[in-house]
């Protein structure tokens, strides 16, 4: 399949695997826009793997067009091993919840396998294998929440766990990780939740196996992302085969590249949404 300067290309829905679950109340939201907007604004962002196509970002996005039955999607292709392809953790800001009731939930998932214990009531050197995140709290107080010491439970721990606390109140993602800065930010923040950093062969081994990571936990950042291509849905749901659609965004990438209305932006740059 030729590729246009772009790396976009339209992929068959079913081809894609998730990494991590998705917010269903998000979905819909996304969903809704799309039937009334009629156009995908941005891309999701995909690597090629095992003869599949593993979403790095954009899994509300294409589960929206699955519910909606569409068949194919336009995507960006990286390479994972690319320099531009950067994975780090988000952090998630909890709200207006006591930590003793924060601590009750993530203990009450099932298993009965997690731990909380103080940094300070830790021994020094503990396995890394079980932890699953840390949590930081108003007076800078650092616990560490564990699980069962079989790394095969780990995503499933980790799911069931942001799962207790995220039904509990609203969540912030943040890059921030100063409690100071945030309390300043946020009046009604209770707590800031940590995550340990994954690897990019756990992110394809997760899609791969469909042991899911939770939502809002895994963020990518790519070089050159492409935003802003607003491609008609009515395009994605025709009948026209696969090649088709691929030749069709072909030409259009070619005409805008050849009438300068793609534009690369070196600065970071804030995007308001809807």
């Amino acid at each position: 399949m030729y590729m246009n300067p772009l790396q976009l290309c339209v992929l068959d829905l079913n081809q894609l695997l998730h990494h991590e679950h998705y917010d269903s109340k998000r979905v819909k939201r996304l969903s809704d826009n799309l039937q009334k907007a009629d156009v995908l604004r941005n891309p999701p962002i995909v690597t090629e793997w095992q003869d599949k196509y593993v979403i790095l970002d954009g899994a509300t996005r294409v589960r929206a067009l699955n519910i909606l039955n569409c068949p194919h999607i336009v995507v960006q292709l990286v390479k994972q091993e690319s320099q531009d392809t950067n994975l780090s953790t988000w952090n998630h800001i909890v709200q207006t919840v006591d930590l003793g009731d924060l601590f009750d939930a993530i203990k009450s998932i099932p298993g009965d396998n997690i731990k909380i214990s103080s940094v300070s009531d830790i021994d020094p050197s503990p396995s890394s294998s079980g932890t699953l995140f840390t949590i930081v709290a108003r007076d800078k107080q650092i616990y560490m929440v564990q699980g069962s010491q079989d790394n095969s439970l780990k995503h499933l721990e980790l799911s069931n766990a942001v799962n207790a606390y995220t039904r509990l109140t609203n969540v912030i993602r943040t890059l921030d990780s100063d409690v100071e800065i945030i309390q300043n930010k946020v009046q009604s923040f209770s707590a800031l939740i940590k995550f340990t950093a994954f690897t990019m062969q756990e992110i394809l081994d997760s899609a791969i196996s469909h042991n899911l990571l939770p939502a809002g936990v895994t963020r990518f950042l790519i070089a050159n992302r492409i935003i802003g291509i607003n491609m008609p849905l009515n395009i994605l749901f025709s009948n026209k085969s696969l090649s088709q659609k691929n030749e069709w965004l072909n030409e259009i990438i070619k005409k805008k590249l050849h009438q300068n209305k793609v534009r690369h932006y070196t600065e970071p740059v804030i995007v308001v949404e809807d």
